[in-house]
């Protein structure tokens, strides 16, 4: 039976679907490159590892957005 998060539950479960590193960086990488190709050049996004020591490493994209809008030119 799935769970909530689409998983199999039991003794087959296979592990939920997470990012790999390089999927994470791809992600951040085109995530950056549509703010700059908007003209939004300040936007840094990154991958990174929540907790690099726990198996399988989960990733996550960070960001220099505020409220999901480009930080102000300086």
């Amino acid at each position: 039976m799935p769970n909530i998060y689409g998983a199999e539950t039991g003794a087959a479960a296979a592990p939920c679907d997470l990012m790999t590193e390089g999927e994470a960086k791809a992600l951040a990488t085109r995530i950056e490159g549509h703010w700059h190709r908007l003209g939004q050049t300040t936007v840094k996004v990154w991958a990174e590892a929540v907790d690099p020591e726990s198996r399988p490493v989960v990733w996550v994209i960070q960001s220099n957005l505020v409220n999901g809008l480009p930080p102000a030119r300086q």
